[in-house]
This record gives C-alpha cells, structure tokens and sequence, in this order.
C-alpha cells in the first residue's frame, strides 16, 4: 500500500534538511584577531582533491608551494618516500590566500600633524603594518582542514610605526577617541559632490578642551559661490531642490562620532521623515543654517581632532582624536516603533557614559512624519559651482 503523500513529503522535508545541516557544516572560515573572513562552497570544494602522495614527489614540486609544502612534510613524516594522504591540496589554499592578503595587508605610516589656525592641514594617522603570513597560515589551514575543523586561524605579522600621534603635538591629540559612519550608497551626482563639499568643511577642525562644536558655524555660507549644487532638502513646504542637498549625510555621520565618543550633545534634531540614507532610524541629525544645528561639547581633558574622509567610494567616516579618559561609552541598538502604513514611525537611541563613579544616561527620541506629506520636487534648476572646490582626499 502506497504512503500518504504527507508522509512522503514529511521525509523529504527531512532529507532536505538534514542535506542542509550537512552543507552548513562544512562551511570553513579564516579567523585574525574579531575580523572572519568566510569562504564560499566553491573555493571550499577547489581545496579537495590531492590524494594519496609520497613526501619526496611533493618536495619535487617547484613554485611558492615549494618552500611550504617542505615545512608541512617535515611535521608528518621521517620516511623520504611514505605514503601522505591528503584530502586538501596546499597549493589551491595557498593560492586563495594571496588573494586576500590583498585585503588584510596594509603598508606602515608614520604619523604626522599640521595645525594652523585651529585646523589640521595635514594629518596622518599612525597606522601598524601588516602583512599575511602565507606560509604558516596555509599550514594552519590545511591542518584544519585535513581534521575536518570548520576554521583556521591566520597568522599576520605586524610592524609598528616608531614613533606615536603624542609626539607630533602638545594638544593631546594622541590616539582615536571615537568614530561615526553612515552609507550614501545610491545618492545622485548632486547629492555626492555636496557630501565631498561638506567633508572638506569638516575635515580638520580642532576644538580645545571646553569647546563647543556647532556644524553650522564651520559648515559656512551654504550658497553657490562656495561650491554648493541643487539637490533634495526637506521642508515644511515639500522635499524640494535647494543649494547644498545632501549635508545632513555630514551632520548625521558627525552626531554618530561625537555619541561614540561620549561628548554631551546641546542640539540635535532628527529629520521631518524618515530617509534610507540615514539608516538606522533613530541615528541621524538634520541641520538648516540659520534654524537647525548639531551642537556638542569637548568634555575631554584634550583637543579633539575631526577627521572625515570617504571610504569605498560610498561610505562616510569620522574619525575623533584626542586623549581617553576614564569614560566608559555604551551604545544601545537604536530601534523603531509604532510604525504606521504610511511610513511615519518613532526611534530611540539610548546612550549610557560611565565616568568618574557616575552614570548618566542619554535617550534620543525621534518622531518621523508620513513622507507623501512632503510632496517631492523632481525638477532641478541647471547651475554650477562659481568657484573651484578642492576635495578632500579619500583614505
């Protein structure tokens, strides 16, 4: 007698899912210090498939496998021709390694700073050397693998600048204190060049101990002359073209650095509705010279340097140096609710600053409206800038 139908699908649901614990399980990951770097079923299944080997045709073998494959016979073997079983092949793994050495290596600076004026001309910041040990990590990974472990740990030699970011001033600016980013993947033309207008505002300004920051003071004049394109703005009368759209991606990636940081926030205001840009909700801080600002204050025993730059061509960074204090900074995961159908919803973002024996806890609270009550403007003047705007480089 035939099986019920929903008996047969049971065990295929079963089948199907067993099939899939199977294939998670054999996923295989690189591992250096919290960074993971997981790799695809594909290059997974490119590393099977050496077989059974003697040790001295292995070292026969010439190439950048040579040297290594020396190193791993050494550890299993005595006898110059036994017989190695492999089930991976070093040579595959040590291929793939090169190329993410690729993303793991990075070339040594040393630090530099140039302050005129209350503003950084020239900055750079100390950055450790590193470098992909190939050798020893395709040893880790092809024992890891030949024992059938699910990751391997990479070794990555380091080489540290000789001298510190303390020795290049007296301002205290001497370590990274805290870091903001935001993505504006997506944005248009217009939209791009305002946000590159708006980093070179930024890009540099030191504030003493005691200071308060405003945005809009060392954001200037948002007017054509000083390099501003038509792009969409919120206002009370629609989202419309205006000189210097796109700056709240600035002031917003500004407001999550100053909250890393611990600093006390004066002002802040969230945008009319919620944007994508902006994500997630709850984080973002709109400005308008005149009416609306980001203001905080340096509350560390030091200067603070403000150093924005782009990074992969669409993502914001701000980074603050300064000296640490013994503030302990803890950011709560901002969160949504009360979302209605017409898009409007409410956030929160919690901040709590551990200093000195005190506690205190700082909850941002954003109201977003429906967006259709904000009619877009999707015809844009035709202008240009009027003078030329250098912009900032990206690292």
């Amino acid at each position: 007698m035939a099986k019920p139908i929903k008996y047969n699908l049971l065990l295929i649901t079963l089948a199907l899912g067993f099939i899939f614990s199977f294939q998670k399980a054999g996923a295989f990951e690189f591992t250096y210090n919290e960074k993971t770097f997981e790799i695809s079923d594909e290059t997974l299944e490119s590393f099977k498939g050496a077989g059974g080997i003697t040790k001295q045709s292995l070292l026969e073998n010439t190439g950048d496998t040579q040297e290594l494959l020396s190193a791993y016979l050494g550890k299993l073997a005595n006898a110059e021709n036994q017989v190695l079983i492999f089930r991976h092949r070093p040579e595959k793994i040590y291929s793939y390694l090169k190329t993410l050495a690729l993303e793991i290596n990075v070339a040594k600076t040393e630090p530099s700073l140039e302050i005129k004026n209350n503003i950084a001309v020239n900055f750079t910041p100390p950055q450790s050397g590193l470098t992909l040990d190939l050798y020893t990590s395709t040893l880790n990974a092809l024992e890891a693998l030949e024992k059938s472990q699910n990751s391997a740990g990479l070794e990555v030699e380091e080489d540290k600048p000789k001298e510190s970011l303390m020795q290049t001033n007296s301002l205290g600016i001497n370590e990274l204190v805290g870091v903001g980013e935001s993505s504006f993947k997506g944005s248009p033309k217009n939209r791009i060049h305002n946000i590159k207008v708006g980093v070179g505002k930024m890009k540099g300004v030191v504030l003493a101990p005691g200071e308060e920051f405003s945005f809009n003071k060392f954001l200037g004049p948002v007017e054509e002359g000083y390099g501003f394109l038509p792009e969409l703005v919120i206002k009370k009368t629609g989202t419309v073209p205006e000189l210097g759209g796109g700056l709240c991606q600035v002031s917003s990636t500004t407001f999550r650095a100053a909250m890393n940081t611990g600093l006390p926030i004066v002002e802040r205001k969230n945008h009319a509705y919620a944007v994508q840009y902006y994500a997630p909700q709850g984080t973002d801080a709109t400005i308008y010279p005149g009416s609306v600002d980001l203001r905080f204050v340096n509350d560390t025993p030091a200067h603070i340097l403000i150093w924005p730059y782009i990074k992969d061509t669409n993502k914001l960074v701000f980074e603050f140096y300064g000296t640490k204090d013994s503030r302990k900074v803890t950011l709560q995961k901002p969160f949504s609710y009360d979302r209605k159908s017409d898009g409007s919803m409410k956030a929160e973002w919690t901040r709590i600053v551990e200093k000195d024996g005190k506690t205190a806890t700082s909850t941002f609270k954003s109201v977003y409206q429906s967006p259709a009550l904000f009619h877009k403007e999707e015809i844009f003047p035709t202008t240009t800038p009027q003078s030329t705007v250098q912009m900032p480089a990206t690292n």
